[in-house]
């Protein structure tokens, strides 16, 4: 099995794909032998017991009995192992594709979407499990019982099985065309999915943004026209499985009139055919219409799976375009470069232009540094390559003087402790927000790296301490709140490097300060601070000003005043605004 295909996540469960087929195979072999032992049954069986002698009818009515229970286990043992497959395939399946999102960079992640992830893990990865459970209950019991019922049919009525195969091939015909257009419009209904679940999600991370602006009534009716759309692609599909049901039973019924009206005058039946026999030609019939309406509920079942199965395989099937190398462990000397720019480009994905153009620069082991800029001058790029959630388009990042790409990213990311723009709380206790799971951290170091973020002074308040619980997305801090906890975080982390991405924006100047004079405090850790205040930066070893993409000065405070006009214009506007 190909590890990248949602065929590995079967590894496991070869037993139950083996024997429960076997077991299905044995319920309808007990099935096609129960319509004869009727015929038998209402043929000899009866007119023996008009004689008085009934053992013949009690010997066949045992014998069907055993066949039902022994049927009846034979179902039950192979639904366990159905059972067990689906929901082991389908478990270790959402747990191949989040693990796939660890492994892809940000690159791949931004082309797949957010929709469709949410999609895969969820409606792609259930329809796909529920592939493998009719795979193993009914795929080989509705074609086996068509086929087993036919063949019995010879043992009755040579002319009447020529009926039912001819009815048989015609049900067939149309269901391969019903198929063919609705495998085709399954599609079209899935991607219609990812749309309402792309907007939805949206909708639901931006409803204060749609309230303050009074937009819940364009965005409603944005989402009824989308959810319109998926209502008539799904009607159309509807359609055409609608079909299925009563054309079959038309079909089959046809046959049975056939058979049972006109059999002597139109296929010439022998005149000798007894009850049993059409009793037997009947419930054979029926087998046949009711495993083909099975036939085609698997088609859509399985013509759905097929469509999830192609979108989750392409997943797994992607490559980071980020190739780990081989660094695993690094000397660091304080005052020797520890992030070099060498002219570095870079553009996204398809984009025309470049964010980062000609950019270079070196921040030495132990620096604090500032970087500030415009909106869209490249400022959180920067902090992107160096984290290397993509890599350059052109030019080298040099990390300790060896080229970043060297490293093992899992290593480089334990070097580089990042608070983001977004911060992200997860719902759990404050220790486990801090610790991320890492139960080797003490109390004293996380209270300690509480009161440098100057969180300690809002944590120690609760009554149950570092066992206080955050509720979803830290929806019950403020936005200062979740900063402070962020950057707490990042330095229980002890990276060589702390990157804080705009990450004090919804602190008061104060607190901003204070949180910055605790960091700079801490020996020997280079500091990246991106920020818009220019205020926030004074004190920096250094200063980076990004203006559209290029680095436009390099300096302290006192020397950009001086050599910068971008630097000089934000300061003083931002000391203007403030005074």
């Amino acid at each position: 099995m190909d590890l990248k295909t949602i065929s590995y996540s079967l590894r496991n469960y070869k037993k139950q794909l083996i024997f429960g087929p076997i077991f299905k195979t044995i319920e309808v072999i007990f099935e096609l032998f129960i319509p004869l032992l009727m015929k038998e049954i209402i043929d000899v069986g009866i007119e023996k017991g008009n004689s008085g002698d009934f053992s013949y009818i009690i010997y066949l009515g045992l014998t069907i009995l055993g066949l039902v229970i022994f049927g009846f286990f034979s179902t039950m043992t192979c639904q366990y192992f159905a059972s067990i497959c689906s929901q082991g395939f389908g478990t270790d399946l959402r747990n191949r594709i989040y693990r796939k999102v660890d492994e892809l960079s940000l690159k791949e992640l931004e082309i797949v979407g957010k929709g469709n992830l949410l999609t895969m893990l969820s409606n792609d990865t259930s329809r796909l499990q529920l592939g493998v459970a009719y795979l193993i209950r009914l795929a080989i019991r509705a074609p086996l019982l068509v086929v087993g019922s036919l063949i019995m049919c010879i043992f009755v009525s040579t002319n009447a099985f020529i009926v039912f195969l001819v009815a048989v091939l015609i049900i067939s015909i149309f269901i391969t065309i019903i198929f063919i257009l609705s495998s085709k419009q399954i599609l079209k209904v899935q991607k219609r999915v990812d749309k309402i679940v792309t907007v939805s999600n949206d909708n639901l991370a931006g409803t204060r943004v749609i309230r303050a602006f009074n937009k819940e009534e364009d965005e409603v009716n944005n989402f009824k026209k989308i959810n319109e759309e998926y209502y008539k692609e799904s009607k159309r599909n509807a359609f055409l499985n609608a079909l299925v049901n009563p054309l079959t039973y038309l079909i089959i019924n046809g046959a049975a009139v056939v058979i049972v009206l006109f059999a002597k005058n139109y296929i010439n039946l022998p005149e000798e055919m007894s009850s049993g026999d059409l009793l037997a030609l009947i419930q054979y019939l029926n087998q046949i219409m009711t495993a083909l309406l099975v036939v085609f509920n698997l088609v859509i079942v399985f013509t759905k799976a097929l469509a999830s199965r192609k979108r989750v395989n392409e997943f797994l099937t992607k490559e980071s375009s980020i190739k780990s190398g081989e660094i695993t462990l690094d000397e660091f000397k304080v005052g020797s470069p520890l992030i070099t720019f060498k002219n570095v480009y870079f553009r996204y994905e398809d984009g025309d232009n470049y964010v980062i153009k000609d950019v270079s620069f070196n921040i030495n082991k132990g620096e604090t540094i500032g970087i500030i800029g415009g909106t869209g001058s490249g400022k959180t790029t920067l902090i992107k390559l160096i984290e290397r959630f993509f890599d350059a388009s052109e030019g080298e990042i040099l990390f300790n003087n060896k080229n970043i790409k060297n490293y093992d990213t899992d290593y480089l990311t334990s070097l580089i402790s990042l608070v983001s723009q977004k911060v992200s709380i997860f719902s759990g206790s404050v220790k486990e927000n801090l610790t991320m799971g890492n139960d080797n951290i003490d109390e004293n170091s996380i209270n300690k790296a509480l009161i440098d973020a100057d969180a300690y002074s809002f944590v120690s308040k609760y009554e149950d301490k570092l066992d206080h619980n955050f509720v979803e997305a830290g929806k019950n801090l403020s936005g200062g709140q979740k900063q402070r906890i962020s950057i707490a975080r990042a330095l229980l982390k002890k990276g060589e490097v702390l990157i804080l991405d705009d990450s004090t924006s919804a602190l008061d100047f104060l607190t901003d300060k204070k949180v910055r004079n605790n960091i700079k405090n801490i020996e020997d850790l280079t500091t990246i601070i991106v920020s818009q205040r220019a205020t926030s930066l004074a004190d920096c070893d250094k200063i980076i000003v990004m203006y559209h993409g290029g680095v436009e000065a390099v300096g302290t405070h006192e020397e950009l005043l001086n050599t910068s006009r971008v630097y000089k214009e934000i300061y003083t506007s931002q000391v203007k605004n403030y005074e």
